[in-house]
């Protein structure tokens, strides 16, 4: 395999890439290099990001799980790149920088979304999407922000839990809804989990209920049932500043701590777990036989 895009491969603090770029299947496969110096730009107030620590994580991810178990890493790497990759909201919206992010880490785009190594058919590649698309495609910027709305305060526990469905990751975290804090940790609340509380399988039942819910919102207005809080804008800056010793190595085996900023109204979930379990008892069920 190739590795990333060059001359990326030697950056060790987070830059840019234009939206100019293209890939060729070649490369998103693995069996051709692609040159990126003609795309490389600097970005307005992207402070010096350490990249290390990241393909600290990645090499991990890739070390502790097999291809065939790839999208179970989510759960495992979604808050620890969050802590690594301490991205203001402005910073993590500038797209330039995702690009630079999947072409720097080419290797893991395309183990969790690429075939199997040795394949030689440019059709099975992962897509560009995973490596220079939005947020709700690109293989690192989908964790970083699922993170980014799962987490309550400085728990990670409710954004590892929402990376175990994909169905959550490929259709509520794309919603608006999932913005609203109360609505997003209730949502996890109600739907059927493992034995253990770790894992969310049903993928039919977060869909329904997605689909329910966006619905009921454009009739109510979710922070009047479920109001939030003003997030702690000094306590999120505070933890976006430390940047010295952070070792990622340290949270292999247990979860970090996110922005200390403020968790959602206990009371407010409550009010969203009642109107959610509304919901889903009527919600449509692809598969589910119906009760007369």
């Amino acid at each position: 395999m190739t590795g990333p895009a060059t001359p990326l491969d030697e950056k060790r603090t987070l830059g840019g890439v234009s939206s100019s770029v293209r890939l060729t299947p070649a490369f998103r496969l693995g069996s051709a290099g692609l040159d990126a110096s003609d795309y490389l730009i600097e970005v307005s107030g992207l402070r010096p990001h350490q990249l290390e620590p990241v393909h600290v994580l990645l090499e991990e991810a890739m070390a502790r799980y097999t291809q065939a178990e790839a999208a179970a890493s989510d759960s495992w790497l979604g808050p620890r790149l969050h802590a690594a990759l301490r991205l203001s909201r402005r910073e993590a919206g500038n797209r330039a920088v995702w690009r630079f992010l999947g072409l720097w880490g080419a290797d893991y785009t395309r183990w969790r979304f690429g075939p199997p190594l040795g394949e030689e058919d440019p059709e099975q590649a992962a897509k560009s999407e995973r490596f220079v698309g939005s947020s709700s495609k690109h293989a690192l910027a989908r964790l970083w922000w699922m993170v980014e709305v799962f987490r309550n305060g400085k728990n990670y526990a409710p954004a590892a839990l929402a990376l175990t469905n994909q169905d959550i990751v490929n259709n509520l975290f794309r919603m608006r809804i999932s913005n609203h804090r109360p609505t997003a940790l209730a949502a996890l609340a109600v739907l059927p989990s493992s034995a253990d509380g770790r894992v969310l399988p049903g993928g039919r039942q977060a869909n329904a209920l997605a689909k329910a819910a966006n619905a009921a919102a454009s009739t109510l207005v979710l922070d009047l049932v479920g109001p939030d809080i003003e997030l702690d804008v000094s306590a999120r800056v505070q933890w976006e500043s430390v940047r010295v010793d952070h070792d990622p190595r340290v949270y292999f085996d247990k979860l970090p701590e996110g922005p200390d900023d403020g968790e959602a109204p206990e009371e407010s979930v409550e009010a969203m777990k009642v109107l959610l379990t509304e919901l889903m008892t009527g919600a449509k069920v692809r598969g589910r036989k119906s009760v007369d």
